[in-house]
């Protein structure tokens, strides 16, 4: 080591992560808390038909997913920006207890305005709570176990998926829609009952409480908050309304998606003159990690929602299934996901690399997702859960990827802002997909049902509910709707293969530095800033003439 550096590198003992009860309770607040984001998220179209005859209006439907969308999509960056200067656990309760009030605003709501702001509520707080988790986990945990940990948290997204519309519709039917959002109060006492007592690590060190608050505006950046939230609310009214309640080539639609172009050029800028006081700083943008994981994930994110969000509807329209059954037949898409999630958290570790699996997982789902397209209405059991096996093991082995190589390659510093971005673009990628793929839907199955079954109404089939749809026309023309309709779903399964052979593709650029090579990593890494390959990083500069700790050192590293 140099004598006359003036950052020398320091071996320190690590600081202690959370073990046996505290880090449990820890993690099954955590785990239980992205379930009620995955659950709040997909109950939602299950109980459409009842809010509408509540509110005796369906002119606001599109809104009641958008305004949660938005909200998600809009609040993401300045949460990870105060991730990094308040404590993550309060943070995260503050998120919590958001996402409470926006489930009481729905769940009370006598008008659908209100229930629409209900949702933007909810959206506000399931914005903290999926980074919140992962980054209460990343301290909490010790590297041997953090990937498992991941793993299992982020199957609970999965669960979610799954369970919801089984959920919503038992509670819609049996007592009444209000309950889809009054049985997330207890469960968020509960997480709130099993974290606050404890005392959790940072991920990395937060200036005193007067200090973080003194010109809180100007961390903020509100000003390139501004300029994000016009840039998300016009991109998604664009998607939400494009091919539905406008035409992809009107003005309205064409002039969000120039506008929304026009605030992407204008943020661009301002990051750049911002630098590291911007919303999203340019040094983690530049990172390997984030830029290329934030593409990855955004083709993972769209890949993942488009099946399980249209899948139930041919179970539905197709098979006949009822929701309930429908529910069941999805386990297998539940089942073989949380394997794959499992088994990348156990095993990345001891494979050292990370990219391999997002290739292999991503080539999987894409093939699994061209094998859906090809279902028919007489489609075999055999094939409808093979191929959801096949889909959706390998969505659970490259999900994660994007996050574990940001938890793995960043400083400790910086993954709450690396975290960040890379769940914004998995939001983004989801709704940008399922936007694309209804409206591919509601292209192609009007010429569908001229070909296949003339003289059905396409636009009574396309407002008709997927359980109500084969009572629309006689037994005759039966047939001819069911082919119609199945060949209008599998369309939409081309999306989901080719965004994951997209992402098996954009994967390889990924970090291939090793991880894990002598068994456990650092407890706590605050690294010095160094250049990542082929990338520059703002502000910072690869230091010269230190000693750097080889990759299986057990040791934790300080640049003083």
């Amino acid at each position: 080591m140099s004598s006359d550096s003036s950052r020398p590198w320091t071996t320190v003992k690590p600081d202690g992560a959370l073990h046996g009860p505290r880090l449990w309770l820890v993690v099954g607040g955590m785990m239980l808390g992205v379930y009620l984001v995955g659950l709040d998220m997909n109950m939602l179209a299950t109980i459409i038909p009842p809010l509408t005859d509540y509110f005796g209006t369906i002119k606001d439907v599109s809104w009641y997913g958008a305004a949660y969308t938005l909200a998600v999509c809009v609040f993401i960056p300045p949460v990870g920006r105060i991730f990094t200067l308040f404590s993550t656990k309060h943070v995260y309760l503050a998120a919590l207890a958001i996402f409470e009030v926006g489930s009481i605003v729905c769940a009370a709501s006598t008008s659908s305005p209100v229930f629409i702001v209900g949702r933007a509520i909810t959206g506000v707080g399931s914005a903290g709570m999926l980074s919140g988790a992962l980054l209460t986990i990343f301290a909490a945990c010790a590297p041997s176990i953090r990937p498992v940990v991941t793993a299992c948290a982020m199957s609970m997204i999965s669960v979610g998926s799954i369970t919801g519309p089984l959920i919503a519709a038992a509670l819609a039917s049996r007592v009444s829609w209000r309950w889809c959002f009054w049985i997330f109060l207890p469960f968020s006492g509960a997480i709130t009952a099993a974290t606050l007592p404890i005392a959790i690590p940072e991920q990395s060190a937060k200036p005193p409480l007067a200090e973080a608050c003194r010109g809180l505006h100007r961390k903020l950046d509100p000003v390139g908050a501004v300029v994000f939230a016009g840039l998300a609310t016009m991109l998604l009214l664009s998607l939400t309304w494009g091919g539905e309640r406008f035409a992809w080539s009107s003005p309205t639609v064409v002039g969000l998606l120039c506008g929304a172009a026009g605030l992407l050029g204008v943020l661009a800028l301002w990051i750049a003159r911002r630098g590291a006081d911007a919303l999203i700083p340019p040094a983690s943008l530049r990172r390997r990690s984030v830029a290329v994981g934030s593409v990855v994930m955004f083709l993972q994110g769209g890949a993942t929602q488009v099946v399980p969000y249209f899948l139930p509807f041919w179970f539905q329209a197709v098979r006949g299934d009822s929701p309930v059954t429908s529910a069941v037949h999805m386990l297998p898409s539940l089942v073989s996901n949380i394997a794959g999630l499992i088994a990348f958290g156990a095993l990345v570790r001891p494979s050292h690399y990370i990219p391999p699996w997002a290739i292999t997982g991503s080539a999987l789902a894409s093939i699994g997702s061209g094998l859906l397209s090809s279902f028919t209405p007489v489609a075999t059991t055999g094939q409808w859960i093979g191929y959801q096996i096949v889909t959706n093991l390998g969505r659970g082995l490259a999900f994660q990827v994007p996050v574990v190589s940001v938890q793995e390659d960043l400083p400790a510093e910086e993954t709450a802002t690396g975290l960040a971005v890379v769940n914004l673009f998995m939001n983004l990628g989801s709704a940008v997909a399922v936007s694309v793929a209804q409206s591919v839907f509601h292209s192609y199955l009007p010429g569908l049902l001229r070909r296949h079954a003339p003289g059905v109404d396409p636009a009574a089939v396309l407002g008709a509910g997927a359980t109500s749809v084969r009572g629309l026309v006689p037994p005759a023309q039966l047939p001819g709707l069911l082919v119609a309709y199945n060949e209008g779903l599998t369309l939409m399964f081309y999306l989901p293969a080719a965004c994951s052979a997209l992402a098996c593709l954009v994967s390889f650029g990924l970090r291939w530095d090793r991880v894990g090579a002598a068994g456990d990593k650092k407890d706590v890494e605050t690294r010095a800033e160094k250049e990542p390959d082929g990338l520059s990083v703002a502000g910072g500069s690869a230091m010269e003439g230190k000693q750097t700790p080889k990759s299986g050192d057990n040791v934790t590293v300080l640049s003083l």
